[in-house]
């Protein structure tokens, strides 16, 4: 009988279950942010890649067109105002048959209806409707999967959403309207190569930024009417609050659309400026979002953002990119070095400036 029980498996006690317990604790603990830092490596590198995709389509369309796409471009307003573009529509639209995307730029140049069967024109209605199907009709080239808006769109009510955004480079004042710009993307204006006298290597094409997700985030969300930020724009610098809000005191736009109106060419909604470093606030110089601003890229990639340069390639711009003088009026309409330091003169196309990508 002793020789029976003494051949019988031990279990473990309450105290070596309690080590093993914590033991993996302390495993999954130490893995959790290698298998997190991987997961978005894998995301910044679908983002590269659409950049990458979005070069591609840039360059495609130059070798067509002999030039590249308008910040904003179209056809002249109608009455009443909502039935036509306006000359507002984004640039991204004549690049969607460089993005696989032909049958969505045949239905938007045939015109078609809206959701209550009103006809609308060639090439749609104004460019902010949300109730134009095409409009809603979301491509995934657009989209950075590091975002937390990625995958939330609501098609049923939505305009697709849009992660990568035409510089004006460090323009300000009037940089919704003015053409040329300093940087390649104007209002009606369509730069080509020979108009990029500092190097297509040299000067930023598009850059990421976040979709509004959260009021009062600096990543996605604006300030309205601070007047002054063309002359000093450490005026929209100091809006900059803590933990990525905007600092209390300053009116934030009612608008809530950053990066989900596509097909909305004016720059609060999809454009960029090289002054401000990148994950630093946007800031409108009035109170109205079809005007002129700061408007500066982020991510949620850790330390910066991925932007494409005009001769295709991307870069990772560091949120700690020399910005040069930022105190310093905007600089002329468009010759003339940037005093934006290293940022400033990426973004400018012809402004004269020695400069190495970093």
């Amino acid at each position: 009988m002793l020789g029976i029980l003494s051949m019988k498996r031990r279990g473990f006690t309450l105290v070596e279950l309690l080590v093993v317990i914590a033991i993996i604790g302390i495993l999954i603990a130490l893995l959790l942010p290698a298998v997190q830092a991987a997961r978005e490596a894998a995301r910044r590198s679908q983002c590269t890649n659409n950049l990458k995709q979005l070069g591609l389509a840039l360059h495609n369309y130059h070798d067509i067109h002999k030039v590249f796409v308008a910040l904003k471009a179209g056809t002249q307003g109608t009455d009443p105002w909502d039935d036509g573009n306006n000359t507002q529509l984004c640039g991204l639209i004549p690049l969607l048959p460089f993005l696989e995307q032909r049958a969505l730029w045949d239905q938007i140049v045939a015109g078609g209806t809206l959701n209550n069967g009103t006809r609308v024109n060639p090439f749609g209605p104004a460019a902010w409707r949300t109730d134009y199907p095409p409009f809603r009709q979301q491509t995934p080239a657009l989209l950075c999967p590091s975002d937390p808006a990625y995958g939330k769109q609501n098609p049923a009510s939505e305009q697709a959403f849009n992660n990568y955004m035409f510089s004006v480079g460090d323009h300000i004042n009037r940089n919704a309207y003015d053409r040329p710009n300093r940087g390649p993307f104007a209002h009606q204006y369509w730069c080509s190569f020979s108009d990029i006298v500092d190097g297509s290597s040299n000067t930023i094409g598009m850059v990421e930024r976040s979709i509004y997700t959260r009021s009062g985030a600096l990543k996605g969300d604006g300030v309205a009417n601070l007047s002054g930020i063309d002359q000093n724009p450490t005026l929209c610098l100091a809006t900059k609050g803590a933990n990525g809000m905007y600092a209390s005191g300053y009116t934030i736009h009612s608008e809530k659309a950053v990066g989900r109106r596509w097909a909305d060419g004016r720059p609060y909604w999809n454009g960029v400026t090289t002054v401000l470093p990148p994950n630093g606030p946007t800031c409108l110089g009035t109170a109205n979002s079809w005007e002129w601003g700061i408007f500066s890229p982020s991510s949620y990639h850790p330390g910066g953002v991925n932007g494409l340069l005009m001769d295709g390639s991307v870069r990772f711009f560091s949120e700690t990119i020399d910005t040069g003088i930022l105190s310093s009026p905007q600089p002329g309409n468009r010759g003339g070095p940037s005093p934006y330091g290293v940022w400033g003169a990426l973004g400018s196309m012809a402004g004269g400036e020695s400069v190495a990508t970093p």
